[in-house]
């Protein structure tokens, strides 16, 4: 199963692609948000939800701004 993952709203607020150390937090689950936090660099972050994604069978999420 492939995840999307949008970062056009991290980068309309902050003006530059997502990086480096810190919360980061992705936001998937269709009508009902669910957010998953991860403490990080933004590589190791995207890996850990885009495998939660997978296991909750979601296609879609957003990097949180």
């Amino acid at each position: 199963m492939r995840v999307n993952v949008s970062t056009s709203k991290y980068e309309w607020a902050h003006g530059r692609k997502p990086r480096g150390v810190g919360y980061w937090a992705f936001f998937f689950g269709g009508k009902k948000f669910e957010t998953f936090w991860h403490f990080g660099s933004y590589t190791e972050a995207k890996v850990a939800a885009v495998a939660e994604a997978k296991r909750k069978k979601v296609a879609t999420m957003e990097v949180g701004s």
